[in-house]
């Protein structure tokens, strides 16, 4: 019974993690090593309580109204949301700007909070976690500050994932211990058409989430140096308000 609960909340999670895109019946069977009648039986039964939805015969499964009512019955890390949300909107105002927060949960970073107020970057986040933790800047700080133990599962699990925002003719380890000494992340890149920048934000000295952003890739150059100044202090303020100060005498 154990072991079908453990594969139940397996892909439960792994196809509202890939909503709104559906996932197969054979997929997921394959990924979590169980014969198709089983997964069948799990997803039918995820169906039934309301969980997941077919979106066709031959796409699969995608998150169902239960699932997507998590987002308003579920109550995450409220401390912090509460005071990154007015920070964030603010940063984003001010410079009109795209900027985020998040989280890293094993290899997977996390969007917790979204804003975007730039006029010309068409971003549009449709998906809860991407695997993109080395071709992110909010996704290098993260890797950055990831406990030492954990980074070598980190590097093995980015797959086909490109490293293309760090330097290739230098270690990986090293590029990472820089960010996390420097707590900034902040260049162009022109491949994706923006300026990026990424900070840290802390509780009480230890590291918990990350603030980024960006730019239209042409205005970096004019304003990138007063847009990453911005972001590092929302990610301060951010930080300030989520510590808790104890004093005596």
């Amino acid at each position: 019974m154990i072991k079908v609960l453990d594969k139940t909340f397996a892909i439960l999670e792994a196809v509202v993690l890939n909503s709104p895109h559906p996932l197969r019946i054979s997929v997921l069977a394959e990924r979590f090593g169980i014969n198709t009648g089983t997964c069948a039986r799990i997803i039918r039964e995820l169906s039934d309580a309301g969980y997941l939805i077919q979106v066709s015969r031959q796409d699969g499964y995608a998150a169902g109204p239960r699932a997507l009512a998590f987002a308003n019955a579920v109550s995450y890390k409220p401390a912090l949301l509460e005071a990154a949300r007015p920070v964030a909107d603010g940063a984003a105002r001010r410079f009109e700007a795209s900027v985020l927060l998040a989280e890293r949960q094993g290899g997977l970073r996390y969007i917790l909070y979204h804003r975007n107020e730039s006029p010309r970057l068409a971003i549009r986040l449709s998906e809860l976690a991407f695997r993109d933790l080395f071709d992110t800047a909010t996704g290098l700080m993260l890797a950055a500050f990831a406990p030492e133990e954990e980074l070598p599962a980190l590097l093995d699990s980015s797959g086909g994932e490109r490293f293309r925002l760090l330097d290739p003719a230098r270690g990986i380890r090293e590029q990472l211990a820089e960010i996390r000494e420097a707590k900034s992340v902040a260049f162009a890149d022109p491949a994706r058409g923006q300026g990026i920048a990424a900070f840290p934000v802390f509780r009480n000295g230890a590291f918990l989430a990350t603030l980024g952003g960006s730019i239209p890739f042409d205005e970096y150059a004019e304003r990138g140096a007063a847009f990453a100044e911005g972001l590092s202090r929302a990610a301060s303020e951010i930080s300030k308000a989520v510590s808790i100060i104890n004093t005596a005498g």
